[in-house]
């Protein structure tokens, strides 16, 4: 049966969405950190930084989301990828991946870089179809990250 969605670009009203969407495979992952919270309550940073966020849009609410924030020198991270588990595996991932490596594109970005977790293999395994390769792992903003990833487009 075909699941109806669309992405879009984010909407202030749908700001209580972003915890919504994030929180349960945070804490389901034991990965919630301080600086997790401070960038979904505070999503007009990513904005006013030139980035873009995407949500996947379900029968007029948010299901799935991802956060495009460009670091300058043709460089961006795309973070806070989740969909709320009742809607997964229906394309959605796929969709926002799509969406948010088009905008990188379209904002001049050559090189994606991304850390994530070991245990988050549904993330994991859409970013290594669609290119993303290991990185030396240097460097992060979360301390529970251990993984890193680099793309070029």
């Amino acid at each position: 049966m075909p699941f109806d969605f669309s992405i879009q670009d984010y909407d202030a009203q749908y700001k209580d969405a972003l915890m919504d969407i994030s929180l349960p495979w945070l804490e389901g992952n034991d990965l919630l950190e301080p600086a997790d919270i401070d960038q979904l309550t505070h999503p007009e940073r990513v904005l006013a930084a030139g980035g873009r966020i995407f949500l996947a849009m379900a029968e007029g609410k948010p299901v799935g989301m991802m956060m495009l924030e460009p670091f300058g020198n043709g460089v961006a991270e795309p973070f806070k990828f989740g969909v709320l588990e009742a809607c997964r595996n229906h394309g959605i991932g796929k969709a926002l991946m799509e969406a948010t490596i088009d905008a990188a594109r379209a904002m001049g970005v050559h090189t994606l870089v991304l850390t994530s977790h070991h245990s988050l293999k549904a993330a994991l395994h859409i970013y290594e179809s669609y290119g993303f390769r290991y990185e030396d792992h240097d460097h992060v903003a979360f301390e529970l990250s251990d993984i890193a990833m680099k793309k070029e487009l």
